[in-house]
């Protein structure tokens, strides 16, 4: 007889929640309700995290609902359909944007004007140019999440950061600059060469060889150097989540779903037990645990397209079928 496959758990990753940018709210709360009304339930991420290494395997049509970032408006929009509905989800924290600050309103409070409120679209301009992380969730509400409404956090690294995969100039629009790489350059302005950019846990990387902000000239940074700037990232992550919550992160994410053999060894010594990819396929005993898939959910996607995607992600041989792993992009 043929033992039975053990069954995937899919994990759906959301990022903007909010009527200017992302996933609409009546998009999510749709989303949510066609979940409910299948039977599907949400469970926490240490759960699917023990199972992938060999633990108990999880209830029939089990999920884990991921958020990257936590911009503001997963307070204000996604927290309190959540709430109403009674899922359970994951927030990733980049750690440097944390602040001190009062509980905000969110749409479920009375009256409330969330119009002067800032969007997750200036989230990193705001935060890296202005030192303004104030698009992001605040300490306040974090704790909130955690201890009132019973959702967890894991790392989403300190500071998000970009590097240059390429020392080959491209030519770019200042509109279609990735907001990562304005931790590159000390300051943004016109006329600055732009070159491929990438994760700078994933990649070695070029940097500008000065703090001259007219030096344009860039150098290489060695995989020694990366590994040293990883291994501070990640348990600076990890110590200033534990002094928020009380407790220890088990997993991160990986920023743009971009890692390598080094990042995971500098992930393994800052004491994460697993990471989250945006690789596609199936989360069952013997996933690599640095390496977990996911759902990633846009705006416009409709509860047909997210049940096929379910149906997908869900059943082990599909899901293996439909597997795309991360690849170091070729320069």
């Amino acid at each position: 007889m043929v033992a039975r496959m053990k069954p995937s758990v899919p994990i759906l990753c959301y990022r903007n929640v909010s009527p200017v940018c992302g996933v609409a709210p009546a998009e999510f709360r749709a989303h949510l309700e066609w979940l409910a009304a299948h039977a599907w339930h949400s469970v926490p991420l240490d759960l699917v995290i023990d199972y992938v290494k060999g633990g108990p395997e999880p209830p029939p049509y089990s999920y884990a609902l991921t958020f990257d970032d936590c911009y503001l408006d997963n307070w204000v929009h996604a927290a309190p359909i959540l709430r109403d509905l009674g899922v359970r989800a994951s927030f990733g924290v980049a750690t440097a944007y944390l602040h001190d600050g009062p509980r905000r309103p969110d749409a479920a409070t009375p009256d409330a004007d969330l119009r002067e409120l800032p969007v997750a679209r200036d989230a990193w301009d705001r935060a890296v140019e202005r030192n303004d992380p104030t698009a992001f969730m605040n300490r306040t509400e974090l704790r909130a999440l955690v201890a009132e409404q019973g959702h967890d956090l894991f790392g989403h690294t300190h500071t998000h950061q970009a590097c240059f995969r390429s020392d080959r100039p491209i030519d770019q629009m200042p509109g279609d600059i990735h907001p990562g790489v304005r931790g590159i350059y000390l300051e943004m302005r016109d006329g600055l060469p732009m070159y491929p950019s990438g994760s700078a846990y994933a990649h070695d990387g070029f940097w500008p060889a000065s703090s001259d902000l007219l030096a344009n000239r860039l150098v290489a940074r060695t995989t020694q150097e990366r590994i040293e700037f990883c291994l501070n990232e990640f348990n600076l992550c990890r110590e200033r989540l534990e002094e928020l919550v009380g407790r220890p992160s088990r997993a991160m994410s990986w920023p743009w779903g971009e890692y390598d053999a080094v990042a995971i060894e500098a992930a393994l010594l800052a004491g994460y037990e697993a990471a989250l990819s945006m690789d596609c396929g199936a989360n069952r005993p013997g996933t690599p645990p640095f390496a977990l898939r996911r759902v990633r959910m846009q705006g416009g996607v409709g509860t047909r397209e997210l049940g096929r995607w379910l149906c997908i992600a869900s059943h082990p041989l599909l899901a293996g079928l439909f597997r795309k792993v991360y690849r170091r992009p070729r320069i």
